[in-house]
Parts: C-alpha cells; structure tokens; sequence
C-alpha cells in the first residue's frame, strides 16, 4: 500500500515539474480558456496538483482547481488528457499550437538592421521641425551646406512623421493580434521587445518572427518522426 503511494506521489511531482518547466504556456491556457483570466494575469500560473478527478493552479493569491470530466482511470493517462485539454483551450481561444517566448533582434539580420536604423533614424530626425532649423545638430552639423534639401526636409516634416507613424501603428497591431496568437504574455518582456521593435521597424520584424515560428514548427516536427 505505502509502495504503491510513493509511486503516486513520484507520478504526481513528475507531472507537474513537467508542465511548470516545460509546458507553462498550456498551465495559462487551462484557467485563461475555463476561467477567462487574461494572460497577464495568468503570466506566472503553476500547477500545484493533480489527481484522478482534477487539477490546482496557483495564478497569484488565487487557487483554482479545474476538475477532469470524466475523471481519469490512472495517472498514466495525464499525458493525454491535459494534451486534449490544450488543445481544447486553443481552439476555444483561437491560438496556434506554437508558443513564442524568444525575441529576435535586428541585429541577426544586416538587412534588418538597416532598416531598424533607418527607421529610427527618421523618427528622430523628422519628429520636428526644429531640428531643421539653425541651432539644432541635425542642421549645424549636417545640413548647413544643403539649404534646399533642408528646405525640403521642413516642407514634408509633418506629413512625413505622420504617415510613418500611422503606417507603423497599423503593422504594430497586426503585431499584437499575431503575438496573442501565439500566446506571448501581454506586457512581458518578449512582448514589449517585438511589439516596440515592430513599431520602429515594420515589416522586418515580422519576417523574424515568421522564421521563428517556421523554425518551431519544423522542430516540433521533426520530434513527431
């Protein structure tokens, strides 16, 4: 009786060091999809429990226990019910499979970087009119001996600045919907890092985070063989 216990317990704690090391991003998903909890608030959920009949998050001073309908035989068939359980919560949140939790910066790709410092660059420059005028840097250092390009540097300031920054704003939230959909934590550090990346750069940071996901998935496959 006490041998069979212990092989519980040891069953229990393999579990869940499991899926709090391994598969945190599915531990949010159970109490965002059957709780409504928002991801931030999910962001540091662990599962402290699990049974025959139900499972216990902590996600901050809350203690959730999630029951398993219909309850499970023995705990060797955990795996594949929290794996339908994900895949349960996914759909019903419309997420991908793949969970990003990586920034890829500028700086693995020349191109990019150029772009990134470029794009910077102009939003520096163009984010007013005075630093076309005499006495700025932009103008004493660089511009003095091009009047007319200066000149024309003031005419489209405004409407320059203003077409980047809309035309940014609309990939940043195409950005937003794309890093929910695959399950970064609103406001976490790799959120913060695409989504101020993407409002600088454009385009390039979706053809990171494109071959990131590319990369994932191919990883993910190549495990299944």
């Amino acid at each position: 009786m006490a041998s069979t216990e212990a092989q519980d317990q040891a069953a229990k704690d393999r579990i869940i060091k499991h899926m709090n090391a391994d598969h945190q991003d599915s531990v949010r998903r159970y109490i965002e999809h059957g709780f409504g909890i928002s991801s931030y608030t999910a962001r540091n959920a662990q599962m402290t429990d699990i049974d025959l009949d139900r499972m216990k998050i902590v996600c901050g001073s809350r203690r959730i226990v999630i029951p398993f309908q219909p309850p499970m035989k023995s705990l060797r068939d955990a795996r594949e019910r929290l794996v339908q359980m994900d895949k349960d919560a996914l759909q019903a949140l419309g997420r991908d499979s793949i969970t990003i939790n990586t920034f890829i910066p500028p700086t693995v790709h020349p191109l990019h970087l150029a772009n990134f410092s470029v794009c910077f660059l102009t939003y520096l420059a163009f984010s007013r009119k005075g630093n076309f005028l005499p006495g700025s840097l932009l103008h004493d250092y660089l511009l003095v001996n091009f009047p007319r390009f200066t000149q024309f540097c003031i005419t489209i300031q405004p409407f320059l600045f203003l077409i980047m920054v809309s035309i940014h704003a609309f990939e940043t939230m195409l950005m937003l919907k794309k890093l929910q959909r695959h399950s970064v934590v609103l406001f976490s550090r790799v959120w913060w890092y695409w989504v101020g990346s993407c409002f600088v750069e454009g385009i390039t940071s979706f053809k990171r985070l494109d071959g990131l996901i590319r990369a994932k998935v191919k990883e993910r496959d190549s495990k299944r063989h």
